[in-house]
């Protein structure tokens, strides 16, 4: 069963900031449905917060917390495939 934690609110948004860019942020939107959490993963610029590119979803995830270190650690994925050192 999934716990929602002490009296969380969903949806509910996280700003990841990204090292080395002023002008687009990491978001991690969390909602809960029947079945668990989603997380839905985008980077969006920083001053109009419109979305610049949707990088993931991840379904069925019972912990909040869970959530949120799947969802940076698939941002942090997706960003280093971009740049590739």
């Amino acid at each position: 069963m999934l716990d929602k934690g002490p009296k969380r609110e969903y949806p509910c948004e996280h700003i990841v900031p990204l090292a080395g860019n002023e002008y687009l942020l990491g978001r991690l939107t969390l909602n809960f449905a029947h079945d668990g959490l989603s997380v839905e993963i985008d980077i969006i610029q920083k001053e109009s917060r419109k979305i610049f590119r949707n990088v993931a979803r991840l379904y069925k995830i019972e912990d909040h917390d869970e959530a949120l270190y799947l969802g940076v650690q698939k941002l942090s994925e997706f960003l280093n495939g971009q740049n590739p050192n």
